[in-house]
């Protein structure tokens, strides 16, 4: 692993020169990457900053992700597990979910059901 330690910065400058990619902060050289090694630094980068934002947004994502299974909608915003404990909890017992998303709306035909429906199959009857 690679670690990049900088002091406060004031300024951060990236550019291209030839094929490679140059890192200047405040001014200094940090960084002088092949084009092919600075994707993968930026793919890198920004995997781990999508994960701190679902970090951040938890609670976002916790009840958008309620009003998506009581809708019965097929997918969902998060794969973190806790995440989608906290949102199974939150569709179940939410009561502002339970009052305007209920029955044809939540997915189901009377009560409220919650989750997407399954599809059983099996070999017709003859």
């Amino acid at each position: 692993m690679v670690e990049i330690f900088v002091p406060k910065i004031k300024q951060a400058t990236i550019r291209r020169e030839g094929l490679n990619v140059l890192i200047f902060m405040d001014g200094q050289k940090v960084a002088d990457l092949p084009w092919d090694a600075a994707l993968l630094l930026a793919k890198a980068m920004t995997i781990q900053a999508r994960r701190i934002e679902e970090q951040v947004k938890a609670d976002k994502i916790i009840y958008d992700q309620a009003i998506l299974m009581r809708s019965g909608a097929p997918f969902g915003l998060s794969s973190h597990p806790v995440i989608i404990n906290e949102a199974k909890k939150e569709a179940v017992h939410n009561p502002t979910l339970r009052k305007y998303l209920t029955g044809k709306r939540a997915g189901g035909i009377g009560g409220s059901i919650v989750g997407s429906p399954t599809v059983i199959r099996h070999k017709a009857k003859k």
